[in-house]
């Protein structure tokens, strides 16, 4: 073990002096927090009375930390990190000193929960807005390069840290995630011209190998095509060509069969694109596992960084991705690092099923205008800031199918429940509305008697339990149509009712039909008009009364005419007038009677 003094230098804020501490570990790993630890002398007096201890411990809680590791090559490796729990302690009865424990700053992206959406943005812009909201020199923006390019439509961060949010994210779409121990690092490694000779700067040197199953068999749906999207793969096509990789890759036949034919679900590929891409992200990952490399380096070692590995005539081109960091007395180094290859695919932790998971909730309709036609809504989620809006997403109906189906959707301002396909918050859709404090039916009863379907503009139907009625009203509340309980059913409109019938029309009453007309009443048959009176035929004309008959008109009756005139009666023939009696026929006047003719008059 090397034990030059420069190698390990410590800088506490706060603490103008030389840091003097023993037993130093300083743990990092890929896609989480750091942790160190040592103790410190802070003081070189050889006496340390207990309220100089207690004045220690309230002075640096909180301060920074920063970590300085000089390779013999002169090659600086630097981190830092916040105190976060200081120990006393005591030898023999006396304060000696503090054990220290800190945490890195990635802490400051752990602090709280959030929920916010991200719309249409690709994951660098989404990456650097989250880090920005970090201290002023958290991270670089030209280390935030991810591989993953397309844009993604709707991203919710829900109920989650920034940093739990960007771990997810990173093993979602198979993106390095780390910090470097300074600044964070997305997307890429970073490279460097360290070689470890095993036997002298590289000391315990292991290589472990794995065999289990890479294959992957996915299926899932697409509403936007209506279609089963499926894809598989037995292995990774574009993994590591790491040799040890290679021949775990080859070797899968002995710990999986060949089938392909029935996988596994996710609701997290909206098409096939998608789904492929998952796919080959997650044999890539399954890849990346194949082998690690461990070993002990007198070498400082970063997190993410690359390096080659020299055994004898066989090179490892590997990158960090644990390391621990130890310098048991004050000066000296070693460290102790887990690796894997460094053309791997994707990395170790990738994991495409990774998604936030979320529970049914409320939330407020902000759109319904759906470009696509499919009674989808847009949303605002009740969350404490940020953006809360949502993408279109689907609602739930008792019925739907081509051209048919139950087709109503909420109006905007209207509070609906969202649940979530899966339970992933990427995949909400809407199960039904709500009424609130604020918004109310108005219909509600002791006895739960009415049953309405009320639209915006006010046109309702109604079902009435008390009464039994079912009432059909208009937007202007005026009652088109009522079926009463006790068996009637009312039509009332305010201005016209029209019946239309492309064949025939039959009304039939048990007993009486009557038509009231305040003004008039127009009949029309193209054809024919037959009237059938079963007992008497009663008309009454409050003015004239007119017939008018283009051909013959034939009056049978079987009982006695009676024609009655308070005035005058006319009978006008332009030909033959005939009168036939098979008894009698009378003409009779109180005053004169005149047969009157141009020519001839007779009378047998």
């Amino acid at each position: 073990m090397s034990n030059f003094a420069q190698q390990v230098h410590l800088d506490i804020s706060g603490f103008a002096h030389n840091v003097v501490y023993y037993d130093l570990k300083l743990e990092q790993k890929m896609a989480d927090h750091h942790h160190f630890s040592f103790v410190w002398q802070y003081t070189a007096s050889p006496i340390i009375e207990p309220s100089a201890q207690a004045q220690a411990i309230s002075d640096y809680h909180g301060n920074e930390v920063i970590f300085t590791f000089t390779g013999l090559d002169g090659n600086k490796l630097m981190a830092k990190g916040v105190i976060n729990t200081l120990k006393s302690v005591d030898l023999h009865g006396c304060p000696a000193g503090l054990h220290v424990t800190g945490i890195s700053h990635t802490i400051f992206l752990d602090d709280m929960k959030r929920s916010r959406t991200f719309m249409e943005q690709d994951l660098e812009t989404i990456v650097k807005k989250v880090l920005a909201e970090g201290p002023t020199d958290f991270f670089n923006r030209d280390a935030i390069v991810p591989t993953y390019d397309p844009n993604l439509d709707y991203m919710p961060q829900f109920n989650e840290t920034n940093f739990k949010f960007l771990k997810r994210l990173a093993k979602r779409y198979g993106q390095w995630f780390y910090s470097d121990g300074m600044r964070m690092q997305f997307g890429q490694l970073k490279p460097s011209k360290i070689k470890l000779i095993n036997g002298g700067s590289l000391h315990h040197f292991k290589i472990e190998t794995s065999i289990f199953s890479h294959k992957e068999s996915l299926g899932g749906y697409d509403y936007n095509s209506a279609s089963q999207i499926k894809n598989s793969s037995l292995k990774t096509t574009t993994g590591s060509g790491d040799r040890f990789a290679t021949i775990v890759g080859y070797r899968q036949g002995a710990v999986r069969q060949p089938d392909l034919e029935v996988g596994a679900y996710t609701a997290q590929a909206p098409d096939s694109s998608t789904l492929a891409e998952m796919v080959k992200l997650q044999t890539n990952g399954k890849d990346a596992k194949s082998v690690i490399y461990s070993g002990l380096s007198y070498l400082p070692l970063g997190i993410g960084q690359k390096f080659t590995i020299e055994n004898k005539t066989v090179e490892h081109n590997l990158v960090v991705i644990e390391v621990t960091h130890n310098s048991e007395v004050h000066g000296n180094y070693s460290c102790n690092f887990r690796a894997i290859p460094s053309d791997v695919g994707a990395p170790h932790y990738t994991n495409v099923h990774a998604y936030a998971k979320a529970k049914s909730q409320s939330a407020k309709v902000i759109d319904n205008n759906d470009p696509e036609g499919m009674g989808r809504v847009k949303v605002e989620f009740h969350w404490a800031g940020g953006n809360m809006k949502s993408d279109w997403m689907r609602q739930l109906q008792p019925y739907a199918g081509e051209g048919r189906g139950f087709y109503m959707t909420p109006e905007i301002g209207d509070e609906v429940l969202v649940d979530f396909v899966g339970g992933s918050a990427e995949r909400p859709y809407v199960v039904g509305s709500h009424y609130n404090g604020k918004n109310k039916s108005g219909y509600d009863t002791a006895k739960n008697d009415m049953k309405v379907i009320h639209t915006r503009s006010g046109n309702r139907i109604i079902s009435n339990d008390d009464t039994g009625d079912i009432t059909i009203e208009s937007q202007k509340g005026k009652t088109i149509a009522v079926v009463h309980g006790d068996g009637n059913i009312r039509f009332k409109a305010p201005k016209n009712i029209e019946f239309e019938a492309g064949e025939d029309i039959v009304f039939s009453a048990g007993k009486d039909i009557r038509t009231t007309a305040v003004m008039n009443i127009v009949e029309s048959a193209g054809v024919d008009k037959s009237t059938t009176v079963g007992a008497i035929l009663h008309t009454t004309v409050g003015g004239d009364s007119m017939l008018n008959v283009t051909g013959k008109l034939h009056e049978i009756i079987e009982g006695d005419v009676h024609s009655e005139s308070k005035q005058g009666h006319t009978t006008i023939s332009e030909k033959k007038v005939s009168n036939h009696s098979e008894d009698n026929h009378e003409f009779h006047s109180k005053t004169e009677l005149k047969n009157n003719s141009a020519e001839k008059t007779k009378q047998n």
